[in-house]
């Protein structure tokens, strides 16, 4: 069984409340040189902010968007610290230098993140500016970088992982629509790389829920044993079906290099 992230952390010995102790005194904690802080300095330069939508300083645009991070949270995970990372990641980046109300030291910051970031196993995955973080899946990051995934697509297979999409069904289900359509073209290919795994890929395909209403018990798709499914549990299934296409699409970048493979290793063989 795979470990979760909390367990890997307390093996590794990182202090997750310790780390966003740090992070929450360098936003909050004010300069002795003139008495402000970095959210200070940020809410005095909102307009600057292009994300800001109408709100007119710090305090409105977390009230609005429901952030509220606290010196010391009653409750407390790594989404907890991941959340904050972003929060601060993204103004420091988007902070200019020619604001007028006093400049920052950006990559200090920035810096500081990544390596809170680095140090708990997660990665930076970026799109139209902004910055998420996500536990580092070696797997997702190769196919994201697969010339089988057309580029606009790559952040949205890293993304699955962030933990914006945990108990989001919807947005899970698109990104697996996502995959389906892409692997539908190379179904042939796949089967004769593993039949057997193709035809399991594509049967959660079209009796998970992913391409079908399979849950309506009036509707013509409807599978009981899926529609008895929980949330979490049809969830867990989603989470499977993800780890399968990262397969699937590594088994058909393997196909070019088994060709160079065999040619290789037939000649070592004959010359024996």
């Amino acid at each position: 069984m795979r470990r979760n992230f909390a367990q890997v952390l307390k093996e590794g010995k990182v202090d997750l409340k310790k780390e966003y102790s740090k992070l929450y005194d360098l936003f909050y904690g004010k300069d002795p040189r003139d008495g402000k802080s970095l959210a200070d300095l940020i809410s005095l330069n909102f307009e600057g902010f292009y994300f800001r939508g109408t709100c007119l300083d710090l305090g409105e645009f977390d009230e609005v968007h429901g952030f509220r991070f606290e010196e010391q949270p009653k409750i407390f995970d790594i989404d907890y610290l991941v959340s904050f990372c972003e929060y601060i990641y993204n103004f420091v980046l988007h902070f200019e230098d020619h604001y007028f109300f006093g400049q920052i030291n950006k990559s200090f910051y920035l810096q500081q993140i990544n390596k809170v970031i680095e140090t708990i196993g997660y990665i930076q995955c970026s799109e139209d500016g902004f910055t998420i973080f996500v536990p580092k899946d070696n797997a997702a990051i190769a196919v994201s970088e697969s010339e089988l995934i057309p580029e606009a697509l790559s952040y949205k297979i890293i993304a699955y992982n962030h933990h914006s999409m945990k108990g989001n069904l919807e947005s899970k289900r698109q990104t697996l629509l996502m995959f389906a359509d892409l692997l539908e073209p190379k179904r042939d290919e796949l089967e004769t790389v593993d039949k057997k795994f193709a035809s399991d890929l594509f049967y959660t395909f079209n009796n998970f829920n992913i391409r079908h209403n399979n849950v309506d018990p009036a509707g013509p798709k409807y599978k009981k044993p899926v529609g008895d499914l929980t949330k979490e549990q049809l969830e867990s299934w989603y989470d499977e079906v993800y780890q399968m296409c990262l397969l699937a699409f590594m088994r058909l970048e393997h196909v070019p290099r088994k060709q160079e493979f065999d040619m290789l290793k037939d000649k070592i063989e004959n010359k024996k």
